[in-house]
């Protein structure tokens, strides 16, 4: 089923993940060059935004104190910037989209103020709530939100191959690489393009600093344009042993 249109939502689930990849999701449909209610995966906004890099798509998320610990509240000031922030028309999408990070610890000050927004959005702005539970907002800005709760939902479940590849990109490995390219020509098309995306969401966490990696940020940029340019080939039918082998050969730089 399609999540109806709105200028904002609320998910909703105990798993920060889910939550964050499907925000993801819900973000590029809503900036898709193509329109409708899925991404296309294609075009610039979708590629910048799962890279990290759409100035259209904006996090606000709890900020850090002086010893680098996360404070405890979202606080007013942040939703009072953003409010002021989402007057600012769009830079390259039709629309301006705000995700905001365990928006369920504004304070009722952060939530008023958050409130006051709902009201009276932007014509292009899109809000997008996340929390571990609906029940911890005000139910005046619940009424403003499509909910979309996750709870019944399966948590996705990781790619091992997604994980043996970003490993073997850290560690520079490219006896394993070979190996492991090799043992994925076995993959279909289907199959492969499903890789090539979980990789591009472990990317995506890594430039997001959601994920620990020893891979820098250029690395994963980098990396990630490859994933898109493989996935490119696939669309075009390229056979999956030259698209492999393109990742094998260009994963790890020379020195």
């Amino acid at each position: 089923m399609s999540t109806p249109l709105s200028h904002a939502y609320i998910i909703s689930s105990a798993d920060t993940q889910l939550r964050e990849e499907k925000s993801l999701e819900l973000s590029m449909g809503l900036l898709c060059e193509k329109g409708g209610s899925s991404p296309c995966m294609k075009c610039s906004q979708c590629k910048n935004a799962l890279g990290g890099t759409n100035p259209d798509l904006i996090t606000i998320s709890r900020k850090t104190d002086d010893k680098g610990r996360q404070r405890r509240e979202l606080l007013v000031d942040q939703i009072r910037e953003m409010s002021s922030d989402s007057w600012v028309r769009p830079q390259a999408a039709d629309k301006k989209v705000y995700i905001i990070s365990d928006a369920d610890t504004m304070n009722q000050a952060a939530q008023n103020a958050a409130l006051k927004l709902l009201e009276e959005p932007a014509a292009y702005a899109v809000f997008i709530l996340l929390v571990s539970s609906a029940a911890a907002l005000l139910p005046t800005v619940r009424s403003r939100c499509v909910e979309i709760n996750l709870r019944g939902e399966e948590k996705r479940e990781e790619n091992p191959l997604a994980r043996e590849y970003i490993a073997l990109a850290e560690k520079g490995d490219r006896a394993g690489l070979c190996s492991f390219c090799s043992h994925c020509e076995e993959l279909s098309s289907q199959e492969l393009s499903e890789l090539l995306i979980s990789i591009q969401i472990r990317l995506c966490d890594i430039i997001a600093f959601r994920e620990k990696s020893s891979l820098n940020r250029a690395s994963a940029f980098r990396l990630s344009s490859l994933c898109r340019l493989s996935q490119e080939y696939l669309r075009m039918n390229v056979g999956a042993k030259h698209i492999l082998g393109l990742i094998c050969v260009q994963t790890i730089e020379t020195p």
